[in-house]
Formats: structure tokens, sequence, C-alpha cells
């Protein structure tokens, strides 16, 4: 049985402003200094119901390496909280080159996570060798409506204290992007007396969210927009911390492995040789279903369960073996744990892992972690220290769930120890009177509905790492399927999807990882060339090459050898189904 996943709709954007984008605003016969265009838009403030207060605006001079600029920093909707009494305010920074050198353009960019900072504001992007800025563009910044200095608090889930204030929530969801993206602009068309030609955003992880957020609840704000490893259904993935937990702890509990309290270690479950172990398996069984064995994967979607299963059974240990074997109740809880969580009566609640070589390592050299960093922790740790638990758990504590519950690390293991997963869907569309909006409202972003940002002509592209243990690769490709579907099969139009084998969360991995999707949104937004992206590995050497080359191509598509030539050179493949 599966999961109908509920999706986002456009709604009441937060409880200081509603969603819709006016036009830009109309050009200036001249262009502003720095800090009049700052101040004249402050005066008459473009986002209606909101404050805003500009703290800096003046002109930077050059050094060795930034060129000479304006630079505006400000705060949107500064306030004191009815909730926790503290102060929260929308902090952006803009950065705008001389009118002599802009490229006509608007950059944008979170910082993806709990946000809660303000970035330096130069605008370099995951794979982007160079900074927007040093690429003259306008660059923009903001901390989603929190600052981690400020909001933070060790007692209540940490960074993630932010979400006992509702606002905070609505702004870290959706609606702080817009107001900054538009109060930004408005200056960027005072001091140059022209607005951006084009406006682009780009972000991964939660940003990635917010990006496709964007896109559906905004869709007038930015002509494109780049959204890496988009966690569009993140309040269901919080089922993935109690999943984790529940499906480890029997065989950290069976091996005596606990912590100094007798909570089980969940890092000692596996060590690292059971990964290598584990992603030898999967190499072995779809390494060669693209027709070449490099140690990627790239035929995707023929590496299913009936293909890698086989291959992780043949791990079994046989009677007295102990060294290079995994026991039966390892493979099963694998196994679970990759299947995704579900509900008692078997309902989906998220996506399960895709199959690929990079969640372990390859010839030994245990070169992706990331599945070891998310969801067990570092194999020699006294205590359980794994991102699930770290950052996840806070998450889905505080911010995923209504009302808010901070606890500890440990009083958060006891809790989802005991959780019921079968509870997720209440704690995620619960509505009180202090929480008038549900999670599910201002977080999820997993719509098919993109019509309007189609209609607006704008360009999306969404990529994801097929090792990605923080996202599930699942998950983009059946959001992305459903949007073509609802498109008519023409969503190619404006949304590409690039899967990248072997790539881990937003960077790294067994992978060609690296590569400049802000290049490739301008080809296709500005040049209507949507083609592949050249990428290379970041580290070649553990595929024992000096360096590696090659297209990523837009999903359903995938590199393809052809036939002769050098298999370390992009050229020599090419992209098809």
């Amino acid at each position: 049985m599966k999961r109908i996943f509920r999706t986002s709709v456009p709604l009441a954007c937060g409880l200081l402003m509603a969603c819709t984008s006016p036009p830009a605003p109309v050009a200036l016969a001249q262009p502003q200094s720095c800090a009049a265009a700052a101040a004249g838009v402050a005066a008459n403030n473009p986002v209606h119901g909101t404050t805003l207060r500009i703290t800096k605006a003046e002109d930077q001079a050059a050094s060795e390496t930034v060129k000479a600029h304006c630079l505006v920093e400000g705060a949107i909707n500064e306030r004191i909280s009815a909730v926790d009494g503290r102060p929260y305010a929308i902090k952006f920074r803009l950065r705008m080159p001389q009118p002599s050198n802009w490229n006509g353009k608007f950059f944008m960019q979170s910082v993806g996570g709990f946000v809660g900072i303000v970035d330096t504001g130069f605008g370099l992007y995951f794979g982007m060798t160079s900074t927007a800025f040093s690429r003259d563009y306008a660059v923009i910044v903001q901390d989603a409506g929190h600052d981690n200095a400020v909001n933070s608090d060790p007692d209540a889930g940490g960074p993630s204290a932010f979400a006992r204030d509702p606002q905070a929530r609505v702004d870290f969801g959706h609606n702080s992007y817009d107001v900054v993206a538009r109060a930004g602009k408005a200056i960027v068309n005072a001091y140059y007396a022209k607005a951006p030609a084009h406006s682009y955003f780009l972000s991964c992880s939660d940003g990635g969210r917010q990006a496709v957020g964007i896109a559906q609840r905004y869709p007038r704000d930015f002509d494109g927009i780049v959204a890496g490893a988009p966690a569009l259904s993140i309040p269901y993935m919080s089922a993935y911390v109690p999943h984790i937990l529940q499906t480890l702890a029997p065989l950290a509990i069976k091996a005596g492995h606990l912590d100094a309290n007798g909570r089980p270690l969940f890092n000692r479950v596996y060590t690292d040789r059971d990964f290598q172990l584990v992603s030898n398996a999967v190499l072995e069984a779809c390494d060669a279903l693209d027709g070449l064995k490099d140690g990627i994967a790239n035929n995707l979607n023929a590496c299913t369960d009936a293909v890698v299963v086989p291959k992780l059974l043949a791990l079994t240990c046989q009677a007295g073996q102990t060294d290079r074997c995994l026991t039966a109740e390892q493979i099963s809880a694998f196994r679970t744990l990759m299947a995704g969580p579900k509900t008692s009566s078997g309902v989906q609640l998220y996506p399960g892992q895709a199959w690929d070589p990079g969640i372990g390592g390859m010839d030994g050299a245990l070169f992706n972690q990331d599945f070891r960093r998310q969801w067990f922790g570092t194999y020699d740790s006294p205590t359980n220290n794994s991102t699930k638990l770290t950052i996840s758990a806070p998450q889905a504590l505080m911010v995923w769930k209504t009302p808010p519950t901070p606890m500890t690390i440990p009083q958060a293991i006891d809790f989802f120890m005991k959780y019921n997963v079968d509870d997720t869907e209440a704690s995620i569309t619960r509505t009180t009177e202090v929480y008038k909006q549900s999670v599910v409202e201002w977080g999820l972003m997993n719509s098919p509905d993109l019509s309007g940002f189609r209609q607006s002509g704008g360009k999306l592209i969404a990529w994801i790492g097929n090792a990605d243990a923080a996202v599930s690769a699942k998950e983009t490709i059946a959001w992305y399927n459903k949007v073509n579907a609802r498109e008519g099969g023409t969503a190619a139009d404006f949304l590409k999807l690039f899967v990248v084998p072997g790539m881990a969360h937003c960077t790294g991995g067994m992978a060609t990882d690296r590569f400049d999707m802000l290049t490739a949104l301008e080809n296709w937004v500005e040049r209507g060339n949507a083609d592949s992206v050249p990428a290379e590995a970041s580290r070649p050497g553990f595929f024992g090459v000096a360096s590696r080359t090659r297209p990523l191509c837009p999903y359903p598509k995938y590199a393809h050898y052809k036939g002769s030539g050098d298999i370390n050179v992009a050229s020599n493949f090419t992209c098809a189904n």
C-alpha cells in the first residue's frame, strides 16, 4: 500500500503578508548613490505589510580580492516574539557592483540547513569556482528570519529554538525569501535606475526546498531557479529519525554496544568495513548496467532491489565466518533502512533511499562517508553523534512538529525509541491557538503544480546526488514525474532534473560532483540551451585516475559511452535513455 503524499499548495504566505508578488519596480530616471538608493527604498517600502530598516549603506573600496561596490544591510519586520520574548527580524546583506561593472543581473542564495546566519554575500554556490559577485552580479543573502546567535537556545533544540515563534516558522518556511527578493530588487532598481534583466535563485538541501517553494508560491520573483537536493517533503522526513533508531536498536543491544547510560550506540552496528562490503555489492550489481564498468552506476533506474538484494544476501556470514561478511540481521536492517519509514499498516511516509555504489566507498577507499555521518555517526564515538540525532532530531521535535517540543539528545533518543510513526501525520498537520498554520502549510514544497512558474516563463533546474543520505533521490524523481504528468509530458520545457550517480548530499561522494549550475541556468534562460551539464570528479584519485569528466544528463537520460576514446573524458559520452 503506497501513501498518496500530501502536497503543498499556495496559501497565505505568512502572518504578516500574502503571497502575491507585485510587478517589478518602475525604473528611475537617474541612478542614485548607495546611501540614497537604500534610504529611498526604506522610506517607500515596496513590500506591503512589512517594516524595513537599513542598518548599513555605504560604498566599499576595492581591495586585492574584491571590487569596489555598494554594500547595503538591513532588517525587515523587527519585533519581539510574544511566545519566547526574543528579538526576531529578517536580516539581509546586498552587494552591488559599481554601475560600470554590473552585468545587469540579480543573484540570491540561501545557505540551507537551519539558515540563521547572513552569509558574506558574494554568492558562492556548490560547484562554482568563482562567486556570482566576481561575475558582476548584484548579490543578496538573508538569514530566513532568525539569528542563530540570538535565537538559539541549548535548552530548546539549539538553533532549532526559533521554531517556538510562529512567524519565524513561516519566515523560515518561505516568506522571508519573497520579501527579501522584492526589497533587494527595489534597492538594485534605485541604485542603477533600472531593474535587473534577469533574476536567479540558487540553493541546496533545505535551501533546495525553499527554491522549489519560490517557484510554487512566488512564481514571478525569479526568472531562473536552481534547487539542489531539494528536501521537498521534509516534514515527513522527520519520520526517518525513529525509523533508523528503532531499526538499529535491537542490533546494538544484542551486540552489547551501549553508552555509559545504557542507551544503544547506533554508530557501532556497522563498521566502516561493513559499509565497504555493501558498496562493493551494489557496485558489482549495478556498475555494468549502463554498458560500462567504470565505478559509476549511471543507469540508476535499473539499480533496483531485484539486482542488488541477491548480492547483499551473498554477503551473509556462513557458519564460523566473522570477517568480510555481514550477519543476516545486519543485512535485513540495512534493507529496512533503505526502504524508508512506513506506518504500522505499511503506508510509506517518506520514500526510501536509492541503491548506489556511493553509499559506502570504493576499492577500500571509504570515499563517501555521507551515509555513516548522516545515519550512524562515527564508529569510534562513545556517544551517538549521527547527523540524524544531533541535527535532524532537534529539527523534528521543534521545527517539523506542532507544538514544538524541546529535548536534549539523550531525551530525544528515549522519545524516538518509543515513538509511533503513525503519529507523524497528526504532528505535522496539527494547528493550535498559537500555531495557526500547520507545518505542512508553511513547510511542504512537494506540489506538482508549477503552472504559475511555467506561465511566467521561469526555468527551474533541480539536481540531487543518487547517493544522498539526507534527501532521497527517489523522492525528487517521483516529484519530477508528477510534475511531468501534470504537464502532459512537457515539463522539460521549464523543469530539468539532474541525478548525479554516486554523489552525496550537495557535494562529495564517489561521483563527478563538481559542476556549475549557475552557468547552466544562464545558458537555459538567456540562450535557450538546456542540454547536458559538464561535470568533473573533485577527487578523481578514488577512481584510480588523474581526472574524470562526464556530462550530467537531464532525467531520464543518462551518460552513455560512445564505444571509443578515453572513458574519463566527457566528450566520449552522449546522453540517451
